[in-house]
């Protein structure tokens, strides 16, 4: 508001040219009345001023009054002090007037025995100001003693007022300013400092800080009473503060251990109800108890059961999506689909068993099983060799039983999943699949035998059991993307976008999958959804077990697929991050590949 607004000093000017003219009531002297007697060198200050905008100072000469007029001013409630110990600046507000040592060290004492604390500070502050003046002369005022002394015994005398107004880190400070001489200061100035030091420090509970300077202070003067009694206290409550927050921590930590404990716990459910809604079970006494090797209680296989690990590794990576919030197969599906991409007659046809499958999926009646591809693989020399069972593949469907309730139909696809959905897996027309169905239900034997070799054995059947589209999950064992990247491209971008979970099962080194292939996912565009992770079911050579097949697995649903024309820039900036990596040069040195004029295709690139 205007009205608490301060004056302008022309104003101000104005008023007290007008109180100078008056009496202490305010009012004008009668007529013929005579001056009161001057007052030298004194001010009238007013207790409490009626409006705080206006200065009721009088400085000397500003006023003349005799004995009776100080005291009616008095008995009025008004201060009257000498221009001396006025707090004036002379005009300059926050200015610190400059005085002589010795007498701002005898002024701030009196205003410090009377409490004034701030005004004490003032005037040493002062004494400080006409030193740093004196030691700004010359060199010779450097080593001057009295003033070393005169520095120091106004600092602590600082720092004693700045402690008593409980401004223990002003005080510290000032401390600090006082022992910047201390070359040039007499061991007990020292001590006296160190003390006072030590003494802001343990009022800021800074004991360990104040250990150390009474140690200080210990090896200036060793003997110090004063300074081994504190020593003694502060060393006990010291201790006493150690232990109350090692109380507090070990309490808060048991807390957060408590709170992590109920996490894990609670993780730990979900992740149980989630394995029990999968139609996955797992057969005690024969394979790895999932849950207890997940939390590092159980180990993994040997690796030596061959015929086991693929089918077991198919089933472990369904469990996993299903706890990581991904199920596929869960315990009220009776009908299943899975595809296997890129299938070989030596891997998928050889050691894939569909009777181990069902047996440990109780809930599943029919498991529908197409392999796709048989398309041969790249020689070291980058050139395509056949599959060697390519020609006797039995190509079609076939339907067999394998328990009561249970069948599984086998559907071998020999080209590329493109050339599958065109041909095989293209859906008929609705009562031309009911027509097929019933005469494939017709010529199946109920007595087939549930050897996965002997179902891939059997002749085609003319009436061809219509494919699920999509299937209920797809797997790719082995796949090499460092080497098929652009081969396995248009297949994964159609699982991308028809959003299937599909499972990359991953070897060792020297395969470069594990490093390589979650990130050539990523780089087509796919939805992580299970990070690579090691397989409990194994395949390792038998010379040496570090070298495995089914190793780990990574999963992935749904996602953005990148564009067809993006593949080579995509291509090319994975070839930018990768390290070149070494070859071997002739007398056992490595050396790297020198760049010829022809650039390599990216398959050879990755190879080298």
């Amino acid at each position: 508001p205007t009205r608490h607004r301060r004056p302008p000093a022309r104003a101000l000017r104005g008023i007290e040219s007008k109180r100078r003219s008056l009496p202490p009531n305010g009012r004008p002297p009668p007529a013929g009345s005579a001056r009161p007697a001057t007052c030298r060198g004194e001010a009238l200050l007013p207790v409490c001023s009626p409006r705080p905008w206006i200065h009721r100072c009088f400085r000397a000469g500003e006023m003349e009054m005799d004995e009776a007029t100080k005291a009616a001013l008095a008995a009025k409630g008004y201060d009257i002090v000498g221009e001396a110990d006025s707090d004036s600046d002379g005009g300059m507000p926050g200015r610190i007037p400059s005085l002589e040592p010795n007498v701002a060290r005898e002024k701030g004492k009196k205003a410090f025995q009377e409490g004034k604390y701030d005004k004490a500070i003032k005037y040493w502050q002062g004494g400080l100001k006409s030193i740093l003046s004196a030691l700004c002369a010359g060199p010779h005022a450097l080593g001057d003693q009295s003033l070393s002394e005169l520095d120091l015994t106004l600092n602590l005398n600082i720092a004693m007022a700045y402690m008593k107004k409980e401004d223990y880190d002003m005080a510290d400070r000032s401390v600090d300013k006082a022992l910047a001489r201390r070359e040039a200061l007499a061991p007990q100035l020292v001590v006296k400092a160190l003390y006072r030091k030590a003494s802001a420090q343990r009022a800021m509970h800074k004991l360990d800080e104040c250990l150390v300077t009474l140690k200080d202070m210990l090896e200036v003067e060793p003997g110090n009473t004063a300074a081994l009694q504190m020593q003694q206290e502060v060393d006990r409550e010291w201790k006493m503060q150690c232990q109350k927050q090692k109380r507090n921590l070990k309490k808060m930590f048991d807390q957060m251990s408590g709170e992590d404990k109920k996490e894990e716990e609670r993780l730990r459910k979900e992740r149980a109800e989630a394995r029990e809604r999968c139609a996955v079970r797992w057969v005690a006494g024969e394979d790895v108890d999932s849950a207890a090797f997940e939390a590092g209680e159980a180990p993994a296989c040997s690796g030596g059961d061959w015929g086991l690990a693929l089918t077991r590794t198919v089933l472990w990576s369904v469990e996993q999506l299903a706890v990581d919030g991904a199920c596929c197969l869960s315990t009220d599906v009776s009908h299943v689909s899975a595809w296997f991409l890129g299938a070989s007659s030596t891997c998928e046809l050889r050691w894939l068993q569909p009777s181990s499958l069902l047996k440990r999926l109780p809930s599943v009646k029919t498991l529908e099983l197409s392999l796709v591809g048989f398309l041969g693989e790249l020689s070291p020399e980058n050139k395509r060799e056949p599959d060697p069972k390519a020609d006797s593949l039995p190509l079609g469907s076939n339907r067999s039983k394998v328990t009561e309730d249970q069948e599984v139909i086998l559907r071998v696809v020999k080209g590329t999943l493109a050339e599958a959905l065109e041909k095989e897996f293209k859906q008929p027309p609705a009562g031309e699949e009911a027509d097929k169905e019933e005469k494939t239900e017709e010529g199946a034997e109920e007595e087939a035998e549930p050897a996965f070799e002997q179902a891939a054995a059997a002749p085609a059947r003319a009436g061809a059991l219509a494919a699920q589209v999509p299937p209920s999950i797809c797997f790719i064992a082995h796949p090499q993307l460092h080497r098929y990247y652009s081969d396995f491209y248009p297949a994964i971008a159609w699982l991308i976008d028809h959003r299937v979970p599909t499972v990359i099962i991953g070897a060792s080194d020297p395969d470069p999958s594990w490093e390589q292939d979650e990130v050539l996912l990523k780089a087509l565009g796919c939805n992580i959804v299970v990070s690579k992770r090691e397989s409990p079911y194994p395949m390792c050579l038998p010379d040496n077990p570090k070298v495995k097949k089914c190793n780990h697995i990574i999963a992935f649903l749904g996602g953005k697929a990148i564009e067809r024309d993006k593949l080579v820039k995509t291509k090319l900036d994975l070839l930018a991050k990768a390290p070149p990596s070494p070859r071997s040069c002739p007398g056992g040195r490595t050396c790297q590949r020198r760049p010829s004029g022809r650039r390599p295709s990216f398959s050879r690139m990755t190879e080298r």
